[in-house]
């Protein structure tokens, strides 16, 4: 039941942290011309951090 809640508050965190990414993508292209490659490849950095984050919290939570 617990690593189901974390999993679903995991899956949320995800989803809200990526829309975030999209608002922070589309206020960039809006204020400064950016390559688009550029913004690519920080939109797939960011979205790879975020991942990471959640997959060591969640390692470290199983393994306690």
């Amino acid at each position: 039941m617990k690593d189901n809640l974390t999993l679903n508050n995991m899956a949320i965190v995800r989803n809200v942290a990526y829309r975030q990414i999209n608002k922070i993508q589309k206020n960039v292209k809006e204020i400064i011309d950016v390559d688009k490659d550029l913004l690519k490849s920080i939109d797939i950095n960011m979205k790879n951090a975020i991942n990471k984050i959640l997959n060591d919290y969640r390692f470290k939570t199983i393994n306690q």
